[in-house]
């Protein structure tokens, strides 16, 4: 893990394990994103987060390659599309199936981890600004 403020090596060939489309569960709450395959140095994904019938946010992240690492732009928005959050976000770690990003540690979100669980899985932990911890399992769809 790098801790010091330096650079990961990191292209978005290493995160191809996460495209495609996803479907996971946070408590009641349903998420759905579907990561596009690498092109023009970006990747993205949409998120929607439903409940009960009802939308409680979108959210749209967007990778993107700088100086030989990779930066996850993240922005929030109410199902108005008022945007509640932005925040960017450099990669601190890397491995086989796995990528964590880094927000400044007075944000709401201070860690995104994506892991890869088998060929069909994938777990999402969120470090939030008062360091608990949430995590979203998603399945391949």
């Amino acid at each position: 893990m790098n801790t010091n403020n330096t650079t990961v090596n990191a292209t978005l060939n290493d995160l191809q394990w996460m495209c495609g489309p996803w479907l996971g569960a946070l408590g009641d709450q349903v998420a759905e994103e579907a990561w596009s395959q690498p092109a023009g140095g970006t990747m993205g994904t949409m998120v929607r987060l439903t409940s009960k019938g009802q939308t409680l946010m979108f959210e749209l992240i967007v990778i993107r390659e700088e100086q030989q690492s990779l930066i996850a732009h993240l922005r929030q928005f109410s199902p108005q599309l008022e945007l509640r959050l932005a925040q960017d976000m450099p990669v601190i770690e890397i491995g086989e199936s796995m990528v964590s990003f880094k927000g400044p540690d007075d944000s709401s979100i201070k860690r995104l981890t994506y892991r890869g669980v088998g060929a069909s899985c994938m777990e999402v932990d969120v470090m939030l600004g008062d360091d608990s911890q949430v995590t979203a399992k998603f399945d391949r769809r």
